[in-house]
């Protein structure tokens, strides 16, 4: 899983082992659900109307929202398609004898920005990235290279999971501290940070049970979880090796807080043009970010949309773990110990 330093704003690892996500169960939608939802393609189509337009998919794989028959689309990921294969090899879903044949690639983002790969077929007039942004490190920089790739009035669609169904309940929503902080340190690689959150708060969850009311309440924080946070938040401090990790994490209200302020801040020439906050026993939510360098901040600001908090806060966020018992505490310090460190570097238990 680890390897040396990535490409700045890449859209995947560039190297080393494909991030193996823990699970997110759950039956299909009952019988009585009489509308289901829109899919991510359906979704896709109608927020950037492909017909007669150019555009970029990132990281589509072997599922791509928007197709070649679409209208005229450049996939971009940060290997070739070759590579690709290879790195997927073991994985059936991407290319097993049942799964679908990988997107060939044209722009190979490898030590390379979106804008750079494109070169003179820049602008476009739309970008697709599903379950992309969560991996970067620096959001408002890769944000930048988006804007740089697309014209004036440029859609960029994106796909974000809803941390509140996937393995990221346990994490708080990232902040626009976060992403400021990440922003002016240069970030092109996880952080120590990153890193020691993703790993220590991942857990499996049952999506349709935490819908369902139950669930809610977070699994136990395992001792050795916190360890191996600390032993990977270490190796990126002192190597620079790369993990990958939801670098930020996000619901609907708090990425619409998150993203207004860095609007209003002029960190960013987009506007949010749309949000379709995550539908029931679903994981996902969609946005719609228009380039509008030529309005004022305060205009791109002004169109932020706004969500019914009493819908979008029914599920409340869930409560911090309990304290590790002593047993457990106790068990956790000889860990560390033996990393010849002291216990006081793991930090306080959350």
């Amino acid at each position: 899983m680890a390897s040396s330093l990535p490409p700045l704003l890449s859209a995947a690892p560039p190297r080393g082992e494909p991030f193996s996500e823990p699970s997110v169960s759950g039956p299909p939608r009952r019988a009585c659900d009489t509308a289901p939802p829109m899919t991510s393609r359906q979704r896709a189509l109608d927020a950037v109307q492909p017909r007669g337009r150019i555009g970029v998919e990132i990281g589509p794989l072997n599922r791509p929202l928007i197709r070649r028959d679409d209208g005229e689309i450049l996939y971009a990921d940060h290997r070739t398609t070759a590579d690709l294969r290879t790195k997927y090899a073991t994985h059936p879903d991407v290319t097993g004898p049942d799964a679908a044949p990988l997107m060939e690639v044209d722009l190979v983002l490898e030590g390379r920005t979106l804008a750079e790969a494109l070169g003179h077929r820049a602008p476009v007039d739309y970008i697709v990235a599903s379950h992309v942004m969560e991996h970067v490190a620096d959001p408002i920089g890769w944000l930048g290279d988006m804007a740089a790739s697309l014209r004036e009035g440029g859609v960029l669609f994106l796909a974000v999971p809803d941390k509140r169904f996937t393995f990221d309940f346990r994490r708080a929503p990232s902040t626009t501290g976060d992403l400021v902080a990440h922003h002016l340190a240069g970030a092109t690689t996880t952080s120590p940070a990153q890193i020691f959150e993703h790993t220590a708060r991942t857990a499996s969850v049952d999506l349709v049970a935490i819908w369902a009311g139950a669930g809610r309440e977070p699994p136990p924080l395992f001792d050795n979880q916190l360890v191996s946070a600390l032993r990977d938040a270490r190796l990126v401090a002192e190597t620079g090796t790369y993990f990958d990790a939801h670098c930020t994490v996000y619901t609907p209200v708090s990425f619409l807080a998150v993203f207004g302020e860095l609007i209003a801040l002029d960190l960013i020439p987009f506007e949010i043009a749309a949000i379709a906050p995550t539908e029931h026993e679903q994981l996902q939510f969609y946005v719609s970010l228009r380039k509008r360098a030529a309005a004022s901040p305060a205009e791109r600001a002004a169109a932020t949309p706004r969500l019914d908090l009493r819908r979008h806060h029914d599920l409340p966020e869930p409560p911090p773990p309990p304290p590790l018992g002593w047993r457990a505490r106790v068990a956790l310090a000889w860990r560390v110990l033996r990393t010849g460190r002291s216990t006081q570097d793991a930090g306080a238990h959350r």
